[in-house]
């Protein structure tokens, strides 16, 4: 019964853990650019999104802040 409960809890450290790295805040001024797949899926601007664990990635993270360059 010890090993059964072990492996109970294993599985759901394990879910756990997947779930919670997939929770994604992205700060003011910053955009983050989603792929599927391989394929653009969607632009996330500032906000608490959601990935889909093992399909979705972060392709690009964006800054919208000017950049000033000196003449």
């Amino acid at each position: 019964m010890p090993i059964m409960l072990f492996v109970i809890l294993a599985l759901i450290f394990v879910i756990l853990l997947i779930v919670v790295t997939n929770i994604v805040i992205v700060p003011q001024s910053m955009v983050y650019v989603v792929e599927r797949l391989g394929s653009y899926s969607d632009t996330w601007s500032a906000g608490l999104h959601v990935k889909i664990p093992f399909i979705e990635r972060i392709a690009k993270k964006v800054s919208l802040k000017e950049h000033t360059i000196d003449r």
